[in-house]
């Protein structure tokens, strides 16, 4: 997911952003709730894996290969304690491809067996309908689906060696067997035109909610933005078809999205940093997505220390000049996989 969350993270998504995000931030308003004043993160954004079996032209992570210095499985799930006793209420897997990682199912099993919940970001590719009687087990916050047309043709343009059948199958799949399911959609040049035919097509699906906002600057995303990224006259009428769509299905199927773009976003979090924590495969943990800066290892640190260097970092002088200055020329977000230890 490329909001990032991933978003993505996208909304890595995209894709780290979600509706638990804007009930953080009201937290953050509230006079003695600042994140500073957290003993553990409220949430872990994890990508578990770099290994991806397609090519996406906007991948916030630049997935495809695995890191040759990945959390091993000791590492894994020793960290998978940590959270579980610091009583961190909420995860978020995703990759790459999360369903390519060789312990996903025990990571899923750990964390729910000790009430943790859960969501997941997937491609879909690899979700059946044996994968989706599995994870209905499991009972998710959600899973979220990766799909970027409401045609086989444009989704797989974005997403090159995609499978648009696969990823809609495996809507489907979940869907019948009661996951809270969610779509993911990444608009673009090659699809915002397809916006509300995909929405359409979602509600057809029977999931439970459609999340999109502006595509992020970051990673391949960033390397392909003048290909990629939509105009602003194309951005008004997306907006403008969300709006109906919200209207249409109101009461029906959620449909989300966060009107800001990674910039603005950066904005808010040099004043009010989220209470959450960015962790990628091999075990460092970024500040954001959009900066470069490391704040800890967890191969070295435990995530209590990881947290406190966390809080500290976001006061560094560094830091600020830094997001500072990435706001001032957006062209900058194009290092924010370059990684600086703070």
């Amino acid at each position: 997911m490329n909001i990032e969350a991933r978003t993505e993270r996208s909304i890595n998504s995209a894709v780290e952003d979600n509706m638990a995000e804007g009930a953080r931030r009201l937290k953050t308003t509230i006079e003695g709730m600042r994140f500073e004043d957290y003993k553990a993160p409220l949430f872990v954004a994890w990508q578990i894996n770099s290994e991806c079996n397609l090519g996406c032209l906007h991948c916030c992570e630049e997935a495809g290969h695995s890191m040759p210095d990945e959390m091993n499985k000791e590492e894994v799930f020793d960290f998978l304690q940590q959270i579980v006793n610091l009583n961190i209420p909420y995860v978020a897997f995703s990759g790459g491809e999360p369903l390519l990682h060789p312990h996903f199912f025990e990571m899923c099993e750990f964390l729910r067996g000790n009430n943790v919940s859960l969501k997941v970001e997937t491609n879909g590719e690899f979700v059946n309908e044996r994968v989706a009687e599995k994870l209905a087990k499991l009972r998710f916050r959600s899973v979220q689906i990766s799909l970027d047309g409401a045609t086989d043709k444009t989704h797989e343009k974005l997403r090159l060696r995609g499978d648009w059948d696969k990823a809609v199958a495996a809507c489907r799949h979940l869907v019948k067997n009661g996951v809270n399911t969610e779509i993911v959609f990444v608009p673009t040049k090659f699809n915002i035109h397809e916006t509300g035919a995909l929405i359409d097509l979602a509600y057809s699906l029977g999931v439970y909610g459609v999340y999109t906002g502006k595509m992020m600057r970051i990673g391949r995303a960033a390397k392909n933005w003048d290909m990629l990224c939509p105009s602003d006259v194309e951005y008004e009428k997306f907006f403008a078809v969300l709006k109906e769509k919200i209207d249409l299905y109101r009461g029906k199927m959620k449909v989300y999205y966060y009107p800001y773009d990674v910039v603005e976003e950066l904005k808010y979090r040099l004043e009010s940093p989220s209470a959450s924590v960015l962790v990628l495969p091999n075990g460092k943990v970024k500040l954001i997505g959009p900066l470069p800066f490391i704040c800890g290892d967890l191969k070295k640190q435990s995530l209590a220390l990881v947290w406190e260097a966390y809080k500290k970092a976001w006061r560094n002088p560094d830091v600020i000049k830094f997001a500072k200055k990435v706001i001032a020329d957006p062209k900058l977000l194009a290092e924010s996989n370059t990684w600086k230890q703070v």
